[in-house]
């Protein structure tokens, strides 16, 4: 049985504009739902910028403090910088689990006295991730049903409300800080600080917590 190719110029003018209009809207289509952007994803990007920044930020306080011979202050700067760096890399590893190479971008930490910049810490910055930021972008995240990110963000959550007690408790006390550096404890996997190590961690309820010890 003999068989017909049929081609684009032996179909009627009205067949092909036809077949090539269904194509485009397919293309569009397509298009449409592969590049549909996900918000999840910028605002892992935007947790993360902000964390590397915190980290830098609280090691320049941590300085100032250190040189104002406000020890205690200094450490807790330092653990702080710590917990920071653990959730940078919790947020870089749910984003490249996304296909995104994260990208730092850092600004140059504006240091002023270590009161103020204990001021700024405990009534601005970590109270407006605990309030806002991170609350909104979990449920963003449950929406698009990316439990990576939801728990990536629950752990950030959970450290910036302790850094907030801790920076509140240390503005109260400065008056009575020296040059003594105690120690601070980090869960080295999900960046709970403490004075002391909570097991189960508060952060990630893991039973057998691993903290880095910080001065």
């Amino acid at each position: 049985m003999p068989t017909t190719n049929l081609t684009l110029k032996s179909l009627p003018k009205w067949a092909v504009l036809e077949a090539l209009m269904v194509a485009v809207f397919a293309s569009l289509a397509w298009m449409s739902e592969g590049a549909a952007p996900s918000k999840t994803l910028e605002n892992l990007k935007t947790a993360y910028l902000g964390e590397a920044n915190a980290h830098v930020r609280y090691l320049a306080f941590a300085d100032r403090a250190q040189e104002a011979e406000f020890g205690e202050a200094a450490s807790l700067f330092r653990a702080a910088a710590c917990a920071e760096h653990v959730q940078v890399k919790n947020l870089a590893a749910v984003l490249r689990k996304m296909g995104y190479e994260p990208v730092i971008r850092i600004n140059t930490p504006v240091v002023k006295t270590t009161s103020e910049n204990l001021r700024r810490s405990a009534g601005g910055c970590e109270p407006f991730e605990c309030g806002e930021m991170y609350p909104a972008f979990i449920e963003q995240a449950k929406a698009e049903g990316n439990e990576d990110a939801v728990r990536a963000f629950q752990f950030a959550l959970t450290g910036q409300k302790q850094h907030t007690k801790l920076f509140k408790a240390a503005l109260n006390n400065l008056h009575k800080m020296d040059m003594t550096s105690p120690l601070y404890y980090v869960c080295n996997v999900r960046g709970y600080t403490s004075e002391h190590p909570v097991r189960p961690c508060p952060g990630c309820s893991d039973r057998h917590a691993s903290y880095v010890q910080v001065h």
